[in-house]
């Protein structure tokens, strides 16, 4: 019964009307537009000789693609889906053109196989239509300008698309791997920037107590005046010549171990089975063994939160150059 449910919602999908007809109940809408069908909730206790038939005669509640409909086609635990695993499910009506139209309109990257990420863009579509992928605000960035109609964020099925590009840097002649570099850097500084959002107000707080108690020098940076006004050193504040150059040393050799290590995943990459940003660090295991939805759910928001902290980490910057207070000072945490 599962399967000729899963075969039924994947046929919508597809908009393959040939495939369709072959099933004894009618079309809802020529369009095909939605992956919405109806069945019956059969009871527990129905005879299991022929699932498919009785199916077939008791529709009447809804179907949706949903993250647990993905979890149930991937019968592998692979992460993806692939041609043979939508056959199966497809059944007796999973000839191959059925397989070729579900995977000319899901699979974004050609690559045979049918990630979550492209899942996701399917379901969008679903909502929202095909154009752009379903994604409502690349849509809307093409339609006002910020966005031109042949960046490939246009199509991409990319977690955290919002379409803006003011540079075009995803215009004509970018690819998915040209993209899958710039998506490495943005979370590699938006991880860097969770930290120093952090940090920085973290720093202005204890450094001074720290100082005093260690009987070490203040590193914080005074205004023009000579009174300490507790600012953690930057390029704006200035004060970097106080801290040691061992600090620096430091970081520079972290950051070379891991772009070594980035370097070494390089077939994986190529093979496109890396995903930006996964360094293989999950110590407390949040990630490793989750369904693909939660881990999808996890990557946004990772993405979103590196966003923001770049935004307030560089609004800090400003603030303490401008007003020479500051960040607990300027919110009224300290005087």
């Amino acid at each position: 019964f599962r399967h000729m449910m899963l075969a039924r919602t994947l046929i919508l999908v597809a908009g393959s009307v040939a495939v369709a007809n072959a099933f004894t109940t009618p079309i809802r809408s020529p369009a095909l537009s939605s992956a919405v069908l109806g069945r019956s909730q059969l009871r527990s206790s129905m005879p299991s000789r022929r699932p498919a038939v009785s199916a077939l005669k008791m529709q009447q509640s809804p179907i949706k693609l949903t993250p647990q409909l993905f979890t149930e086609l991937d019968t592998d635990s692979s992460g993806t889906i692939s041609a043979a695993e939508l056959r199966a499910a497809l059944g007796k009506q999973g000839d191959q053109k059925a397989v070729n139209s579900i995977m000319d309109r899901a699979d974004v990257n050609k690559d045979g196989e049918i990630s979550y990420d492209e899942y996701y863009r399917l379901m969008n579509m679903d909502k929202f239509g095909d154009s752009q992928g379903g994604n409502l605000l690349v849509r809307q960035a093409i339609k006002i300008g910020l966005l031109k109609p042949d960046s490939v964020l246009g199509y991409t099925a990319m977690v955290g698309n919002k379409g803006f590009d003011p540079l075009n840097l995803a215009g004509e002649g970018s690819d998915e791997t040209k993209l899958n570099g710039y998506r490495e850097a943005e979370i590699k500084h938006g991880r860097l920037a969770m930290l120093a959002a952090v940090g920085w107000p973290v720093a202005e707080l204890l450094q001074p107590i720290l100082s005093s108690a260690f009987n070490q020098p203040d590193l914080l940076v005074a205004n023009s005046a000579g009174v300490p006004a507790e600012r953690v050193p930057s390029l704006l504040n200035g004060g970097l010549e106080q801290i040691s150059p061992a600090f620096f040393a430091v970081g520079i050799i972290f950051s070379a171990a891991v772009e070594l290590l980035a370097l070494q995943w390089g077939s994986k990459v190529d093979a496109g089975e890396y995903q930006p940003g996964d360094l293989g660090f999950d110590p407390l295991g949040l990630y490793r063994g989750k369904p693909e939805a939660v881990r999808f759910d996890y990557r946004l928001k990772e993405l979103n939160n590196g966003r923001l902290a770049m935004v307030a980490i560089t609004w800090y910057a400003f603030e303490e150059f401008l007003t020479g207070r500051s960040v607990l000072e300027n919110v009224g945490i300290a005087q």
